[in-house]
């Protein structure tokens, strides 16, 4: 498998399914779509950071490693012993929890996907198997972030709140 262009179409898939999000404004299966609130939301996001950084620092080592302070946490996950499986299984749990209220079909296939890349990640199976896995656990989560989540308003933004007078 060619990793540039798995890598960029990947990228090219996320950042169109990220753009028909921001288009449309509302959830893509709105009728199956739930509220989360900032706190579900950021604990989602920092999970996703952590499983991004696992992922980055296998496949883009030199890039990571460039980053100040990136290089011992990198090496830990590279060396694929207890601070690797750490590294991916908690944050993935974690990810799951903070979706828990997800409709069940979406949260069961990214509960699979998720097994899959930490199966063939950590079990010796062919690097395409697990770039398979990977794809489809990026597809699967971003199917969730864009088609299934909507953000919950602030408590005093509902039509008829009054809004503090600015004092300057």
């Amino acid at each position: 498998m060619d990793q540039p262009i798995f890598w960029g179409t990947l990228l090219t898939v996320t950042v169109l399914v990220a753009a028909l999000r921001l288009r449309t404004a509302r959830p893509l299966l709105d009728r199956r779509a739930i509220a989360v609130g900032r706190v579900e939301l950021g604990v989602a996001g920092l999970s996703v950071l952590v499983l991004a950084f696992h992922c980055a620092a296998m496949f883009f080592g030199a890039w990571v490693d460039a980053i100040p302070g990136a290089g011992a946490p990198a090496d830990a996950v590279r060396a694929m012993g207890i601070a690797s499986h750490w590294a991916y299984w908690l944050p993935a749990t974690i990810l799951l929890l903070a979706w828990r209220r997800v409709w069940w079909p979406a949260l069961a296939l990214l509960f699979v996907a998720l097994l899959g890349v930490g199966i063939t990640m950590f079990w010796p199976y062919p690097l395409t198997t697990h770039l398979a896995w990977l794809a489809a656990a990026i597809v699967v989560s971003l199917f969730i972030s864009t088609a299934l989540l909507r953000s919950v308003p602030p408590a005093n933004s509902h039509p008829g709140a009054q809004h503090p007078a600015r004092t300057e």
